[in-house]
């Protein structure tokens, strides 16, 4: 489900996915292998590999984040956030970020991020845009 105010500044794939067996399978469907983009976390669970704080698959074409597995994504990802809007720049979980390089890029994240003060005119464009990039990369 995609919150009707995203932004696609993909500030939602710095967050760590657990997969499951369903989710790997899916993604190796795409010609992908498992060693690629998955790695146990510290109780032996598969999780999504990051690189530099963000998914594998997360690609930035100039402003706009996008998934590139996005029909293959893991459940996880569908299911997020799991309400109609997007509230994740206003966690206080980012209030407190260290400075180190992986949270520089978050905080950067964070400004383009939707908040509940975000414009619709800025939604719609950043989805139109998003819309654009998408088909570009199909």
């Amino acid at each position: 489900m995609m919150p009707s105010n995203c932004t696609f500044c993909g500030l939602c794939c710095t967050l760590t996915v657990r997969l499951s067996e369903k989710d790997i399978q899916r993604i190796e469907k795409t010609g992908r292998k498992r060693e690629e983009f998955a790695v146990a976390d510290t109780d032996g669970m598969p999780i999504l590999k990051r690189e530099k704080g963000w998914c594998t698959f997360f690609k930035r074409e100039g402003k706009v984040g996008v998934c590139t597995i996005y029909d293959s994504r893991p459940d996880n990802c569908r299911d997020f956030p799991g309400k109609r809007l997007c509230d994740l720049a206003e966690n206080p979980i980012y209030k407190h970020m260290s400075d180190n390089e992986e949270s520089k890029r978050i905080k950067l994240l964070l400004k383009k991020a939707p908040t509940t003060e975000t414009s619709a005119a800025a939604i719609e464009e950043a989805q139109k845009k998003a819309a654009e990039t998408l088909t570009q990369t199909s």
